[in-house]
């Protein structure tokens, strides 16, 4: 039940398209996504923006990270036998990858080298991570998606500290995937793609969680994918089966709906940047496209200076 009225409408503006001779055209990949759209040979997620002015994104069915520069132009920056879900940057100007291969992994923009960085907890492998992101203390939390959903909610979320310990905050989640913090980081939201659903979790002075509870609630065919807080503390929530990014803030009051510039509708992922970093770039996964809507803030996150 809402009594809200529909939020004002933004319409997003195509960015670039990844052409052609970066897509691999012709080329088998085991991946399979859950559309029933027509495969064009890429499919993007995991943005992350530099304050260079480059945009970094995974191609998930080929284990691709692409860089595109302030120019638009795009290359590739890296490859490997992987499927790669989401991408975060480091302190150190690295990016860490959530492979659903391979576990969290971490790449060297500088080097071109990617190395692992967390393959298993304790001797078990991950179901399948799908995105992560760092708080100011320097912890990491990832999400382990694998193929859970309504019949099996087994999903996990962990966080990673500093020193090497790794806690396990979720473990009945139905196929758990975005993350965002709150701005004062007091809570942890989660996307619930196959309950359509975002969980909203209390992070206790201990690192802990307890009470979680639903903080926004959707429908559709896949539901929220991607998330991201503005410096005000709204959350944007990516719904790549309905076209949109429903922005709410801290209330679940509806503030804003972003809708699609193109004929894509799969807007899975979004990220601040730009040069005041107010900048919102989204993926259009099975487009191939980047997107982009002007904000009247900035991201919470500040952009990393990746090497």
């Amino acid at each position: 039940m809402n009594f809200y009225p529909p939020p004002p409408t933004i319409k997003a503006e195509l960015y670039v398209r990844i052409p052609d001779s970066n897509r691999c055209i012709g080329v088998e990949s085991e991946w399979r996504g859950g559309s029933a759209l027509a495969f064009q040979h890429i499919f993007l997620e995991g943005p992350v923006a530099d304050n260079r002015g480059n945009l970094y994104v995974v191609d998930i069915p080929y284990g691709r990270i692409l860089k595109i520069d302030e120019k638009k132009e795009v290359s590739e920056v890296c490859k490997w036998n992987g499927e790669p879900n989401g991408l975060v940057g480091t302190r150190d100007g690295t990016l860490l990858v959530a492979d659903y291969k391979e576990g969290i992994l971490e790449f060297n923009p500088a080097t071109k080298a990617m190395s692992p960085k967390l393959t298993r907890k304790n001797l078990e492998r991950f179901k399948g991570p799908n995105d992560l992101i760092f708080d100011s203390q320097n912890n990491l939390y990832f999400t382990d998606q694998g193929q859970t959903g309504m019949s099996d909610p087994t999903g996990r979320v962990f966080r990673l500290s500093p020193d090497g310990k790794l806690d396990t905050l979720i473990d009945n989640g139905p196929s758990p995937n975005g993350l965002a913090l709150s701005v004062d980081e007091r809570f942890l939201y989660v996307a619930m793609t196959r309950s359509n659903e975002v969980w909203r979790c209390p992070l206790n002075k201990d690192g802990t969680t307890s009470k979680v509870g639903v903080f926004f609630r959707s429908f559709g065919n896949a539901g929220p994918d991607g998330l991201a807080v503005d410096e005000e503390g709204n959350l944007f929530v990516c719904h790549p089966s309905l076209g949109s990014i429903f922005v709410v803030d801290t209330h679940g009051i509806p503030k804003a709906r972003i809708v699609s510039g193109t004929k894509g509708i799969n807007l899975t992922n979004c990220c601040f940047g730009g040069p005041e970093h107010k900048t919102l770039f989204i993926t259009d996964s099975m487009e191939g496209n980047i997107q982009t809507v002007q904000w009247h803030c900035r991201g919470a996150v500040p952009p990393p200076g990746l090497n």
